[in-house]
């Protein structure tokens, strides 16, 4: 799609729209790795298939930069309708709302790695605009913030902050914002090379804090999707899927990820 709304960086998007919609159809926001690009996440994973089945529309946005990586560390990025890639995937977000007549309570992100960073930002920056996501192997809203685009620092499991800080950062965000949050679900592998797995207990602070919840499970699955894989669950909002020796390479889960944004 072409000339979908304010896009300051250049994000490209494309959809996948089934022969047969439904009513007021949800939307998957599907966000690429880094170094791939919307046909890899497109051919890579199974949401286009599921699409067709079901009647919602995919989003597949692909990432300006020559490098691969998603904008997730620059203030606009990170803040409201102030720019960077963010504010391009929500603008051919509310293009397709508008255009197909898609649901605005029904529209969710799912990514890996650099997608699941971005996923982070868009739960966190446009709370009005997603019902939930989805991260894969990713890492807090906001850790990667300032002037690099890669921070070895939050990549190595060295930014640790209290679950108010954290969540701190996500209230900021959206100043002012007082509306329902988008629930989030987000998986990590122990053995993580690349997104150290401190990550994933910072994003466990981080999202327990945005809903004023405890960081001690309320729930506790073994064996989760896969065998070794423990599924945490702090209230309704918040899931956390802990990996056991697997690496960054972690395989995306996509019936349970549907069951989670209730597709």
């Amino acid at each position: 799609i072409k000339n979908f709304g304010t896009n300051p960086t250049g994000v490209r998007a494309w959809l996948y729209v089934p022969a047969t919609l439904a009513a007021r159809p949800p939307i998957i926001v599907g966000i690429h790795w880094c170094h791939g690009d919307a046909n890899a996440f497109y051919s890579g994973t199974q949401f286009a298939t599921l699409a067709a089945q079901k009647g919602f529309i995919v989003i597949y946005p692909q990432t300006p930069n020559s490098d691969g990586c998603w904008d997730v560390h620059t203030n606009e990025t990170l803040t409201h309708n102030a720019g960077g890639d963010s504010l391009g995937i929500v603008s051919a977000v509310r293009w397709t709302i508008q255009n197909f007549n898609a649901n605005p309570s029904r529209v969710y992100a799912v990514g890996t790695s650099s997608g699941a960073m971005m996923t982070n930002v868009l739960l966190g920056a446009y709370p009005d605009v997603f019902a939930a996501g989805s991260a894969n192997a990713g890492v807090p809203y906001a850790c990667f913030q300032g002037t690099d685009s890669w921070n070895a620092a939050c990549a190595t499991g060295q930014v640790t902050k209290t679950a108010q800080q954290w969540g701190d950062l996500v209230r900021n965000g959206y100043p002012g914002y007082t509306g329902t949050r988008p629930k989030m679900q987000f998986w990590h592998g122990t053995a993580d090379q690349v997104l150290y797995y401190q990550n994933f207990l910072e994003e466990t602070k981080q999202w327990t804090n945005v809903f004023g919840v405890s960081t001690t499970a309320t729930n506790t699955v073994s064996n989760y999707a896969v065998s070794g894989w423990t599924r945490y669950d702090y209230g309704p909002n918040v899931m956390a899927i802990s990996a056991a020796g697997v690496s960054h390479d972690i395989q995306l889960q996509t019936t349970q990820v549907m069951e989670w944004f209730g597709l």
